[in-house]
C-alpha cells in the first residue's frame, strides 16, 4: 500500500520538533529509521499511526489523505515501552485481540510464537513475561493485527543475537508477504540483516 509524506510537521508548544518532512514508503519493504536522540524519530512514528496529530502537511495511504483517527486503523506503532501495551490475561488473547479467532488466524499466531521463541508462554499473563518476551510479543501483535502498515521501535533493543535474528526473520516474511514496515532503530545487525532501504531522520 503506497503511503507518502509530504511536508509534514509537528510543534509541541514553541518547539518544533519535525520540520518539512518528505517520504514515501514502498509496499514490501523494510525502512530503518535513523538519528540522534532527540532527532524526532518516535515522535514520527506516533504521528504517521495517528496516535499524535501533525501541526502540518499530509499523509496519504493508498492514494488517500487520511487523518489520525483513520490512520490508527491502518498503521499499527509498537513502542519501545512495552510495559503499557497489553490487555488481555494470556499470550494468545493478547495476539488474537486486534484479529479475528480463524483457523487460519490460529495458525498463524502458534507458527509466529515457536519463531519468535514464545510458544511455551502461550497461556501466560503477559504480565508475567521478561523484558525481550514482551518485545517480542509486541512485535508478534502487530504482525498479527491486520494493519497494512507497521511501525517498530527500537524492537530489539536488549536483545540478543539470536532473537535478533528471530525479529529480522519475521519482519522479512511479512514484507514478502505485502506489508510495509519501518523499523527505528541503532542496531546495525538488525539493519544488515533486514532492512531494504535507510531513512536518516535530522
Amino acid at each position: 500500500m503506497k503511503f507518502v509524506i509530504e511536508h509534514l510537521s509537528k510543534k509541541f508548544e514553541n518547539k518544533e520538533v519535525l520540520k518539512d518532512i518528505n517520504f514515501a514508503f514502498k509496499q514490501g519493504k523494510i525502512y530503518g529509521l535513523l538519528g540522534r536522540n532527540g532527532a524526532g524519530k518516535t515522535t514520527l512514528a506516533m504521528v504517521l499511526a495517528g496516535l499524535q496529530k501533525q501541526s502540518g502537511g499530509e499523509i496519504y495511504i493508498g492514494g488517500k489523505k487520511l487523518p489520525a483517527g483513520k490512520r490508527r486503523k491502518v498503521v499499527w506503532y509498537s513502542s519501545n515501552d512495552t510495559g503499557t501495551q497489553f490487555f488481555t490475561t494470556s499470550v494468545t488473547e493478547e495476539l488474537l485481540l486486534h484479529s479475528d479467532a480463524s483457523s487460519g488466524r490460529l495458525e498463524h499466531a502458534r507458527t509466529l510464537l515457536k519463531t519468535l521463541g514464545l510458544y511455551a508462554y502461550k497461556d501466560t499473563h503477559p504480565a508475567a513475561l521478561s523484558g525481550g518476551q514482551k518485545q517480542r510479543l509486541s512485535i508478534a501483535c502487530g504482525l498479527l493485527s491486520g494493519r497494512e502498515i507497521l511501525l517498530f521501535d527500537e524492537p530489539t533493543s536488549g536483545l540478543d543475537g539470536g532473537n535478533m535474528r528471530k525479529i529480522a526473520a519475521v519482519l522479512t516474511v511479512a514484507a514478502a508477504e505485502g506489508k510495509t514496515i519501518g523499523v527505528i532503530t541503532h542496531d546495525k545487525e538488525l539493519m544488515q540483516a533486514c532492512c531494504d532501504f535507510r531513512w536518516k531522520l535530522g
